[in-house]
């Protein structure tokens, strides 16, 4: 009886030290871990950015809210929170694919750079509002000589569904559905992180409206992470951890010249486009920040979906930046005003 009561003892030790120890080599079981314990210790952290981050996200009291920031060049993440106003559990849905909405426009551009058929100067005709939703469109472009014309960098920096349908109509459907999959969206699992899928498109109809985000793709924040960091190290991702032991491992997403082309077609958003309004207060953050944005109401969590996701170019290294807003019909806060409060945060704990 003594030497089984001795096994229990060193198996419930050895139990009690397992789930203390910071996990390697799983970002999302280490997440969970620096949330539970509320410890930085041997972590890529900073804890200055972590915190200020957690402010900014508890003062807004969004419904839910998550920021996740890295350094591109050697995968660290600097700060990695959620905030949930409707008190959802830590780590639901920061690693569940989710509605990607409009940043599923950089797939189709990196299918288009892939197909030779458009550069971000390339001009466009489309055939419908920028934001249609597209119901109408394969009709709409048989039958009216009325349209108008866009560069593909003006295309995405205002999210023009149109535009997006037309380059998707040039391309052949295997191409892009291709292009998901080496952009993650196969539903495996890299270093703990669930990645997205797509539904795949049956017809036309159904094409232009995963090209342009407005149905049939999904992806975690943690996936979005996995893309803008790919495209914001010259193709080349750096597996992003937390664990400073963690093994340093990098895959050749896509070419040097086709990541660069994605992030110079990402360069007006915050000038001109969908995130102009809260960027435009610092033409210096602005000019060195490449993003993409994304909204639509969507289901699990419920409420108004606000994606950001972009690259920052700083002087000591270039940064990625993924927010996510749940919004219920009263607004809380945008997700373009969050990523602009975590540039200056970058600037002012990790650029000095």
């Amino acid at each position: 009886m003594k030497k089984k009561n001795n096994i229990f003892f060193i198996f419930l030790f050895f139990l009690i030290v397992s789930c203390s120890r910071l996990p390697k080599d799983d970002l999302f079981k280490e997440y969970l871990y620096i949330k539970t314990h509320n410890s930085f210790e041997n972590t890529t952290i900073n804890e200055n950015i972590q915190k200020d981050i957690s402010l900014v996200l508890k003062n807004h009291k969004v419904p839910y809210g998550v920021v996740i920031i890295s350094d591109v060049r050697d995968g660290r993440i600097l700060a990695i929170d959620e905030y949930s106003k409707r008190g959802y559990d830590i780590g639901k849905y920061i690693n569940k694919p989710l509605q990607a909405a409009s940043i599923f426009k950089i797939v189709t551009f990196f299918a288009s750079l892939r197909s030779n058929v458009y550069n971000s100067r390339d001009t466009i005709k489309y055939y419908d509002r920028m934001y249609s939703e597209l119901r109408n469109y394969l009709n709409r472009r048989q039958t009216t000589k009325v349209y108008n014309k866009t560069t593909v960098k003006e295309a995405m920096a205002f999210s023009n569904n149109s535009a997006f349908a037309e380059i998707s109509l040039k391309l052949k459907r295997e191409k892009i559905v291709d292009s998901a999959e080496r952009l993650f969206f196969t539903g495996e699992k890299i270093r703990g992180i669930n990645t997205g899928f797509i539904e795949l498109p049956e017809d036309s109809s159904s094409l232009i409206k995963l090209a342009s985000g407005l149905e049939y793709s999904y992806m975690s924040p943690l996936h979005a992470l996995l893309i803008i960091m790919s495209v914001g190290n010259d193709g080349k991702l750096v597996l992003p951890y937390i664990n400073k032991n963690d093994s340093k491992k990098s895959l050749n997403v896509m070419e040097k010249s086709i990541a660069n082309e994605i992030l110079n077609s990402l360069s007006l958003t915050t000038k001109i486009g969908t995130a102009r309004k809260q960027f435009s207060k610092n033409p210096e953050i602005s000019s060195k920040t490449y993003a993409k944005t994304g909204s639509l109401y969507a289901n699990d969590p419920d409420g108004y979906y606000n994606w950001f996701v972009g690259i920052y170019d700083g002087d000591k290294s270039r940064y990625g930046i993924v927010v996510l807003t749940v919004n219920d019909p009263q607004w809380a806060v945008k997700a373009n005003y969050i990523a602009f409060k975590a540039i200056e945060f970058i600037k002012k704990y990790e650029e000095n």
